[in-house]
């Protein structure tokens, strides 16, 4: 179908129109997750409308111009190919054959700058290179990757335009001004697919990073456990030897005999509350309860009582003023057993020699100050991030975790700051 020249003009506009669109919108996902896939697709279709434009004949043509555009658009084209089918794990092959078409653009490109000679559109090899494309595309599709249907499609769609352009050496017509919108068309469902698989994958690793984080966590609780439970029932050892060595001597009258009684049951009491207290903390409880901000931050520093005596952590608390929460006390005290817990590495990483930890309890506020020196300024501005740590063997999750229970489940602020005499973290409610 030949169109005429007005509407083939207003035609030809709208089209140039609907690609920059695709490209805006690229760009902006580009700024946001920062995938440089989204940025290839916008630089090679910056380059690649140029191109279009000289085709329908709205401005005069320039050999030499349009031999720079189709380098630079080859070449993006030819990294959103790799990054987007990911050449390099699944096509090896079509990997270096695509490393030697970037050789050949790097080439043509000198040859452009000194001779004005463009031996790559004189050779056809920008065809040869889209016909690649399907051929990758194809292979993608057969190993069974969904998006890959949409870029073998959407460069279809442009490849037969071009096709059609040089078979039939015209450009005023149909096919050639709707392949083009087609086939940026379907690339942005591609790359929309794309962003959905890698999104998936993203929450997979996240959640697989945040259950071996719980993993670790909880290795470092039975390490809690263990050290609760070493002194009482050090206690109770002595005072079974006591019972025996009484009873030999004949020395075990009632009196010393339920005096020693009452000092087990004690211990064992304290034992049995020291197991609930642990079996409670990681109990998953989605239910909101009514609790004491102040008893559910001494019950969490009472699991790290014994650790902390070991290492020589002082702790003093400072309460306000009270407060109670409609929240999830659980997830509360997890909060706060990771800021202890943190603290007390960076004291030992740091070898502090009199370690202290001020705990201000308020209405509006819990804070957590220590004496460790603070944090490094290149990294408190990263220190809320997923995967970001500063110790071997972290996980990096923890205080992400920390920040999103707080401000997602429990409507509140985690802050970090550094004072005058360390880092200071506060649970703004």
């Amino acid at each position: 179908m030949i169109l005429n020249a007005s509407l083939h003009l207003v035609l030809s506009g709208v089209m140039i129109g609907f690609i920059f669109m695709t490209v805006f919108y690229n760009l902006f996902i580009y700024i946001y997750l920062k995938e440089r896939v989204f940025l290839y697709y916008a630089l090679m279709q910056i380059f690649m409308t140029p191109i279009l434009i000289y085709h329908s004949k709205i401005i005069p043509w320039d050999w030499t111009l349009y031999g720079y555009l189709s380098i630079f658009a080859s070449l993006f084209a030819i990294l959103f190919a790799r990054s987007f089918l990911d050449t390099q794990k699944y096509l090896p092959i079509m990997d270096k054959i695509l490393k030697f078409y970037l050789l050949l653009l790097s080439l043509d490109f000198v040859s452009l700058l000194l001779t004005s000679h463009s031996f790559a559109l004189h050779y056809n090899l920008y065809s040869s290179c889209g016909v690649l494309y399907l051929i990758m595309g194809y292979l993608r599709v057969r190993q069974g990757s969904i998006p890959a249907r949409f870029f073998l499609v959407g460069w279809s769609f442009f490849i037969g335009t071009l096709a059609y352009v040089d078979i039939f050496k015209t450009t005023n017509g149909s096919l050639f001004l709707f392949g083009p919108p087609l086939e940026a068309l379907f690339l942005s469902m591609a790359l929309a697919y794309h962003w959905k698989i890698m999104h998936k994958e993203k929450e997979e690793q996240t959640q697989l990073l945040i259950h071996q984080t719980k993993l670790a966590s909880m290795g470092e609780m039975i390490g809690n456990i263990s050290h609760q439970l070493k002194q009482p029932l050090t206690y109770l050892s002595f005072n079974f030897m006591n019972l025996k060595e009484a009873s030999k001597r004949h020395l075990l009258d009632d009196e010393y005999l339920n005096k020693k009684l009452d000092k087990a049951t004690l211990q064992l009491d304290f034992m049995s509350q020291t197991i609930d207290n642990f079996k409670d903390f990681y109990l998953p409880n989605k239910t909101k309860e009514i609790f004491s901000v102040k008893e559910a931050s001494l019950e969490t520093l009472e699991i790290m009582r014994c650790q902390f005596q070991e290492q020589k952590i002082k702790v003093f608390i400072n309460v306000n003023s009270d407060r109670e929460l409609n929240s999830y006390k659980n997830e509360y005290k997890q909060v706060f057993l990771n800021l202890l817990s943190n603290a007390k590495d960076v004291f030992q990483q740091r070898e502090i020699s009199h370690p202290t930890i001020t705990i201000t309890i308020d209405k509006n506020f819990v804070s957590l100050l220590d004496n460790a020196g603070g944090i490094d300024t290149n990294c408190i501005k990263k220190i809320f991030d997923p995967y970001f740590t500063t110790k071997e063997g972290n996980f990096g999750i923890g205080l992400y975790m920390s920040k999103m229970i707080i401000e997602r489940d429990m409507d509140g602020r985690l802050e970090a700051s550094n004072h005058e005499e360390g880092a200071l973290f506060k649970i703004v409610f």
